[in-house]
């Protein structure tokens, strides 16, 4: 099998893969993460034995729909990349809000302030 067709299938499978969507659970999320990671490290594998010189007119046409394969599969990769950040944004306030309500008197006073111009 020629390597394009190879990178073909690998990038076909990773976009079935990631079409699936960020599981629910913690330890599952986790383990969909190094699954796409150890996944897009196969792909670039076969990217780099990649000798465009040498690719006959099959692989050329196959390559055209690879171009366009990748590109779907980008757009799923930038979902799935604003999901996490989402997820991690989420959590860091999640964090904040809990350390405001375990001490909140800890940090700078937002309400209650005043200055006196005369007693400075």
């Amino acid at each position: 099998m020629s390597v394009v067709k190879e990178l073909y299938l690998q990038t076909e499978l990773l976009f079935q893969f990631v079409k699936q969507g960020l599981p629910k659970e913690d330890d599952e999320r986790d383990l969909f993460i190094a699954e796409v990671d150890e996944r897009l490290a196969q792909r670039d594998h076969f990217i780099v034995r990649i000798d465009s010189s040498k690719l006959s007119e099959p692989e050329k046409k196959l390559g055209e729909e690879l171009v366009k394969l990748n590109k779907r599969l980008n757009k799923q990769l930038e979902m799935l990349r604003a999901e996490i950040r989402a997820n991690l944004t989420d959590i860091k306030r999640k964090k904040e809000t809990g350390r405001k309500y375990d001490n909140p008197y800890d940090g700078p006073m937002s309400d209650g302030v005043f200055f006196d111009k005369r007693g400075v």
